[in-house]
């Protein structure tokens, strides 16, 4: 259930486990928001994640839909959104930090989603943008 929320058509929904790893235990933003909102609109939202991170001491996070609160710290919060940095290379040039980085491959927070999984929601995405309902997304990378 949880890979149908986040993906709304996942790759296999009979043998899920696979994708359900990888989604599991880990800081992200619902690819959803990021397909068909933050993408759309990659500056703002990166300033607004700058403004978290620099402005809140937090050390827990409590998630929409999600058991909460979960232990996540600045590092953790700012690599759930690296995939900012596919729309703005630009801002992407300045070398992020060890402990970002860290936190990255530690596992504790996630940006890529399965691309088999994200067929369903990049269609939509197309579909939308084609009949004018949503911006086409800033970069042309693949999602």
């Amino acid at each position: 259930m949880v890979l149908q929320i986040l993906f709304l058509g996942p790759s296999n929904l009979l043998e899920p486990n696979a994708s359900f790893a990888q989604m599991s235990q880990k800081l992200i933003v619902s690819p959803i928001v990021k397909t068909l909102v933050f993408s759309k609109v990659p500056e703002k939202v990166r300033d607004w994640v700058d403004r978290i991170a620099a402005d809140w001491r937090f050390r827990r996070i409590i998630p929409c839909h999600f058991a909460a609160p979960i232990n996540a710290s600045r590092s953790d919060f700012l690599a759930a959104f690296a995939f900012l940095d596919e729309f703005l290379p630009e801002r992407a040039a300045a070398a992020p930090g060890l402990s970002l980085l860290l936190a990255s491959f530690m596992g504790k927070a996630a940006s890529y989603f399965p691309p088999d999984d994200m067929k369903t929601l990049s269609s939509l995405d197309e579909f939308l943008v084609s009949v004018g309902a949503v911006k086409k997304t800033v970069s042309g990378r693949k999602r």
